[in-house]
This record gives C-alpha cells, structure tokens and sequence, in this order.
C-alpha cells in the first residue's frame, strides 16, 4: 500500500527520453579527461569540450577511476563495490505468492544484504553477495543460488536463467555524500546502493541549488564523510 516494484532499465530510459524531449543532449562513451574549472568551465574528452556555468559531477562507482583527473579531493570518499542478481525460470503464481504474500520487494537488515522479488512474470530475482575487490567472484552462480535456496528451500530445483552483476559506490558511513567543489560545480556521489530512489532526489536538489534556491540541497552537504585508508591502490585491498 506504501510502496512498489519499477524496472530500474525502463526507468532510467524514460528519465533520457524525458531529459532529450526538454532539450538535454546526452554523448555517451565520452568520459572527461580533463575539468578546468571556473566560470566558464571546461570539460574536456578524447574528441571534444563543453564549456558551461555550472556543473555537476554524478559519475559515482565510476569517480575513483577517473577522479584524479577531474576532482581528486573527492574521489577517496567513495569506493566501488560490486553487486550481483540471478533471475531463475518462472515459477508457478500459487509457489510465488506462498513464498512472498503480497509480492513485496524485499531486502534484509544483514551487513552484506540479499535483496529480493518476483518479476511480473514470477522469476524469482535475488540479488547480493558482494564483492570488495573489483573481482568477479568465482564461481558465482553456485554462490547466488546456494544464498537463494538458503531462504527459499523450494526452489533448489528451479533453474538459473539469468545471472548480471554492476557496480555501485558506497561512503564510509554509507550516508550520501552530496556538496560543492566551488561556486559553480557540485557533486553528487555515495549513494550506497539506494541510487534507485535517491539518485532522483539528488537530481532535483542540484537542479533547485543551480537554480538559486540550494537550502534543500545544503541539508545534505553538511554531512561528514571521511576518507577511505589506503590511497588509490589500498583503498580496495584494505577494505576487503
């Protein structure tokens, strides 16, 4: 009654088409190389720039990478870790809704969580088992289904159709790590694996404060973040 399932894929299509529908053009596969900031600033790639008044920086999993050349004072507070999910055939509804009355999205309390649901056409999508090193686990979809099973015994002998895994970045405290770099550049990163949600929110915020009106956007900036030990090379080493 106070919540729903979206397709995370088709959401995120919808908000491009909405973006490139008000006039926004999106370049894909052009990551910057380079940021001169002031007022203008440039933003560089491999085969172009974009001189702008303002901007915002939402590469998130994927700042660490590149952050030492675009905003390296930022870049330690965050790290990637990666996720994975299989989807196993369908089921039968009546087995689906025993095993999850009302057809919630579900996740746990655990420090490492699983995070699960049925799809619209009752595959069982279980999520979880990270990974700290930026290393595909072996072995991984025995590990996925052995950690499904252990909470749903009754589909041991429902196969594995589908198995995917990503990235996304997470904070020391796992709060959001939202803020400025200036007058005219923000960012917006740690989203700790509520990017779904919360990315949307954060998109309103940075667009309010670009705007003029940034007392919603300062609530989130004044968070504490630390950095993660070990610099560049051991930040990963170190918190696995």
């Amino acid at each position: 009654r106070r919540s729903g399932h979206l397709h995370p894929l088709k959401y995120a299509l919808g908000l491009a088409r909405a973006a490139e529908a008000a006039g926004v053009r999106i370049f894909e596969h052009s990551p910057v190389t380079s940021l001169q900031r002031g007022d203008p600033m440039v933003a560089r790639t491999a085969r172009g720039h974009v001189t702008a008044r303002f901007g915002v920086l939402a590469g998130n999993c994927m700042l660490p990478e590149h952050g030492p050349a675009v905003a390296p004072e930022i870049a330690p507070r965050i790290m990637p870790v990666g996720t994975y999910i299989i989807g196993t055939a369908p089921v039968d509804p009546a087995l689906a809704a025993r095993l999850i009355p009302g057809g919630a999205a579900v996740c746990d309390n655990n420090f490492v969580l699983d995070y699960f649901r049925f799809s619209a056409e009752k595959r069982m999508l279980f999520g979880g088992r990270v990974s700290y090193t930026t290393q595909t686990p072996p072995r991984l979809e025995a590990t996925m289904k052995a950690r499904m099973v252990s909470v749903f015994p009754a589909l041991r002998d429902v196969p594995v159709d589908f198995l995917w895994g990503g990235f996304v970045d997470i904070s020391m405290n796992r709060a959001p790590d939202f803020g400025r770099l200036g007058p005219n550049l923000y960012y917006l990163q740690g989203f700790s694996g509520h990017g779904v949600a919360l990315t949307g929110l954060a998109g309103q915020l940075v667009a309010e404060s670009v705007l003029g009106q940034a007392g919603r956007f300062d609530v989130f900036a004044r968070l504490r973040h630390h950095r993660f030990p070990g610099g560049r090379l051991l930040r990963t080493p170190s918190l696995a």
